[in-house]
């Protein structure tokens, strides 16, 4: 029995360290792609800085998951994610190598009040590269012109006005800008304007910065752009018909069909943007890493989002030798008031602009209308506070639908709006100094993400509404500045749901320190914990001050004699009075004892050694912020302004919690912790008796019971080693992506970029992981001698996982993997899906399984279809038919 005993130790200890090896090999090949080695050289995938975009906020210039944005950095243009307003930088990504199906973020960016909703341009890119889009702009003041400004028709211009409601120096603009003031901002700050239109300014501007902008019409009459002609300048021609090398000859051939019937850049442009508008939007849209996208979008891609369809049209457009760039910026806002349009972060977009001699760059937009509903709730809503009301409070107010938050709905008090929800559904502001108050919030008017023409005239010139006429003087704004916008009067709207709450107006109005004739004393106005500020204070009647924003007014005494007078203050609803007593120098009394405090410890059970608890400290049933909490004599913290503090518990068998105001009253409590400990044990082990009695009763002996632990622990360990094989194939798909970019980067040595990646290429997990999975299969083996057949029923399904040919852990992207190394094609990692399988068939191997095959692989990689058991079984029977026939061809 010993032996026995003294065997199984033997085999427990030798499996832990097993387990050990395994979550090492798993922890290093987390770690690798962090360290560099991964997909954050491929082409924007999801998770790596320059691929935190979204795929229509591309136009949205920011960092990204960046705080703050990047100037000159890369544009997060990877993974849809809303991104914040900020600065352009000079490199934006297109699109991403992996899959979204999640909710684009609609934080509140900037609100625009003036006679039209139009697209909001921030800034435009050159460079094609085939995964990216660069520019490198040159800045000027606005003062000397904004490029492009004079190409208007009929001096049409409209002037509106910009808020921001998040920091930025971008200023977007309605194209054409010909002019922007910041009349509220600092005097350091100034606007330029960049060679390729956009507008910045030369500071970061807090939110609530206003600016007023005038913006002229671009020409949009098909007549005029048809009767524009070819005669481009050369400098327009040479930059902006740039294709990379890379670029399939295939798309300027495919772009030739469609447009071959065209008579005029103009109607060729037409044509292209119908053609790519009649592809699928989705978000969860993907492509290959290290291939043009365009020819991908064209070709491969079933569907895609904005950042697909405008590089797509781009190069199609330079494969007919028009001249056209990549734009960004936002699509045309929501309504929330008259003419007040609301510009939140998911409706960041690209689109195209083409250039016409004698006119100048022109919008088109290939992705199309509607075809992102933005779903608005209506009302009724759900309207809260994140604290009771109190006059004066900073609160925030909640609107939600049936639990979900409601983005963008503008938000009042009492008739004033206070601004717009945010992504959370909130929005933050103080409440006004009245008894009665009420909550309004009314719902978003917009239906659609983007609000395009289904016309080109309609895409290229402003809406239904006024066009201004262009005016001159010395400030072209004059006329607008003079009215300020907040506080702003909210709009009537047709419907909207509102929460009238009573508001705590009783101050407390207290005196620090004795008033003493010939001195001075420090009033405070108060509303439970929140300070009045701005209150009108009287003394005898005769007005001494203003609070400030904590709520105290030093007021002096010099003037006045000992005695007794009436206190006052007073804010609009808030009105309070009581009297003080003026003691005369020589008379001071003592000063009384500060009220008592009272002291509370909760915690999740009981109070623990080194458990958690929250001290809790009151007045009245008032929260006393700022009294500080000791613990054992050690100093913990002091209270919040709920009068709160959480603290750890010491190691020990009792201690002393003591709360001291900042006034001087004090308050302590002692904690038995051990007579806790102990009463917490003993309830933990008559649970283990009666546990362990049933047990019995059960016929469950403590060997059986190691047999079925060894069971479980076999299993896992089975699960465990099928995961490393997963890890290793993984581990050697980004060594191989490392060296396809590593061999790309010229200042690189040749030396170091062939020996040094071949030493790489030599470190194969596999090699590793197989011997290892060799090991451990014999180690179980050995261990199953002594375990029982519920042992060996385990360590069977150890070797089917260890032995399985991939019928458990294979993929398709595997399966796919082994068919082109059967059909070995050249150029293998410059050729589509659809390319290397008409390869295979033209080599006489049969195409109903290849079919299959490539269709399965195409729905598991763009993430059309799951890839679930039925299919991994029919793209198994597609490569054991292209198996056999190869094997029949080679007998």
């Amino acid at each position: 029995m010993s032996e026995s005993d003294g065997s199984g130790g033997a085999e427990y200890g030798e499996v832990a360290l097993a387990l050990a090896a395994i979550a090492a090999l798993v922890v290093a090949a987390a770690l690798l792609p962090g360290a560099g080695l991964g997909s954050g050289m491929g082409g924007g995938e999801r998770g790596t800085p320059a691929a935190a975009g979204t795929p229509d906020a591309t136009a949205a210039p920011g960092g990204g998951e960046r705080p703050g944005g990047a100037t000159g950095g890369q544009l997060p243009g990877g993974s849809p994610s809303g991104v914040p307003l900020s600065e352009p930088p000079e490199r934006t990504r297109i699109g991403s190598t992996q899959g979204f199906e999640g909710r684009l973020p609609q934080t509140p960016q900037f609100v625009v009040e003036g006679p039209e909703n139009a697209y909001w341009r921030q800034t435009a890119y050159a460079t094609y590269t085939g995964s990216s889009w660069a520019s490198s702009p040159g800045w000027r003041s606005i003062d000397e012109g904004v490029p492009n400004d004079a190409r208007t028709v009929d001096g049409r211009a409209m002037d509106y006005r910009v808020t921001l409601l998040v920091p930025s120096s971008s200023l977007p603009t309605a194209w054409q800008p010909s002019g922007v003031e910041l009349p509220n901002a600092s005097a350091s700050a100034g606007v330029e304007a960049s060679t390729v239109g956009g507008v910045r300014a030369t500071t970061r501007l807090p939110a609530g910065t206003d600016y007023l902008a005038r913006s002229s019409a671009p020409p949009s009459d098909p007549s005029t752009l048809r009767a524009a002609g070819t005669d481009y300048p050369d400098r327009i021609e040479e930059r902006y018909t740039q294709l990379p090398e890379a670029t399939p000859d295939r798309v300027g051939t495919f772009t030739d069909d469609l447009t071959a019937g065209d008579e005029t850049p103009y109607d060729e442009a037409v044509t292209i943007r119908d053609w790519l508008r009649q592809k699928p939007y989705s978000l969860n849209a993907s492509h290959e890493a290290g291939e043009p996208v365009a020819d991908q979008f064209i070709f491969e891609m079933e569907s895609g989002y904005c950042q697909y369809y405008a590089t797509s049209m781009v190069a199609m457009l330079r494969t007919q030798g028009i001249p056209a760039r990549y734009v960004v910026g936002y699509a045309p806002g929501e309504r929330v008031g008259e003419n007040q349009y609301l510009v939140t972060s998911d409706r960041g977009h690209a689109w195209v602009e083409a250039f016409f001699p004698g006119t100048g760059w022109v919008r088109f937009d290939p992705t199309g209308s509607g075809r992102l509903p933005v779903r608005n709730p209506q009302p009724p809503y759900d309207i809260s506070l994140n604290r009771s009301a109190v006059a004066g409070a900073p609160v925030s107010i909640s609107v939600a639908k049936n639990g979900t938050p409601v983005v963008g709905a503008p938000v009042e008090l009492d008739g004033e709006r206070v601004g717009w929800t945010d992504a959370e559904g909130t929005v933050t502001t103080r409440l006004p100094y009245t008894a009665n108050l009420t909550v309004t919030a009314r719902p978003p008017d917009a239906t659609t993400k983007y609000d395009d023409g289904a016309t080109e005239t309609a895409a290229d010139r402003w809406a239904d509404g006024p066009i201004l006429p262009a005016r001159g003087g010395a400030s072209i704004y004059a006329d607008r500045a003079a009215s300020p916008t907040r506080p702003q009067r909210a709009a009537p709207a047709p419907n909207g749901s509102s929460r009238t709450y009573r508001s705590d107006t009783n101050v407390t109005l207290s005196v620090e320190g004795t008033p003493v004739a010939g001195g001075g004393t420090t009033v405070r106005a108060t509303i439970r914990d929140v300070p009045v500020r701005g209150a009108t204070v009287t003394l005898d009647g005769e007005r001494v001050g203003t609070t400030g924003p904590d709520g105290r007014l030093g007021v002096s005494l010099a003037d006045v004699s000992p005695g007794t007078y009436r206190l006052a203050a007073r804010r609009e609803a808030v009105d309070t009075t009581t009297t003080i007593r003026v003691y005369a120098a020589d008379t001071t009394p003592t000063p009384a004892a500060p009220p008592p405090v009272t002291l509370s410890v909760s915690t999740p059970l009981l109070p623990l050694p080194g458990g958690p608890a929250a001290v809790t400290t009151t007045r009245n049933g008032t929260p006393v912020e700022g009294a500080r909490v000791t613990v054992g004599g050690a100093t913990a913290g002091t209270t919040a302004a709920n009068g709160t503090l959480d603290v750890s518990l010491p190691v020990a068998g009792s201690t002393t919690v003591v709360a001291r105001a900042p006034d001087g009253a004090s308050a302590r409590t002692t904690l038995p912790l051990a007579r806790n400990a102990a009463v917490v044990g003993g309830v933990a082990l008559g649970v283990l008796a009666v546990l362990g009695r049933a047990a019995r009763r059960r016929g469950l002996a403590p060997r059986s019971a190691g047999r079925a632990a060894a069971t479980w622990l076999s299993r896992l360990v089975a699960w465990a080693t099928a995961a490393c094989i997963r890890a290793a194939d993984r581990l050697v798909a980004v060594g191989r992506a490392l060296r396809r970019e590593l061999s790309r980067l010229a200042a690189l040595p040749e030396r170091l970029a062939t020996r040094g990646l071949a030493a790489l290429s030599a470190l194969d997990p596999r090699v590793f992981v197989g011997w290892f999975r060799r090991w451990l299969v014999g180690l179980l083996a050995r261990g199953g001698s002594s375990s029982g057949d519920s042992t060996r029923s385990g360590l069977r399904a150890a070797r089917a996982v260890a032995d399985d040919d991939g019928a458990s852990t294979a993929t398709i992207r595997d399966l796919w993997r082994e068919f082109v190394a059967l059909v070995a094609p050249p150029r293998v990692t410059t050729r589509t899906p659809g390319e290397i399988a008409r390869y295979a068939i033209d080599r006489g191997l049969p195409a109903e399984p290849i079919d299959a095959l490539t269709e399965a692989y195409r729905d598991a990689e763009y993430g059309r279809l799951a890839p679930d058991a039925d299919r991994l079984d029919r793209a198994r029977a597609a490569l054991r038919a292209v198996r056999e026939t190869l094997g029949g061809e080679s007998g």
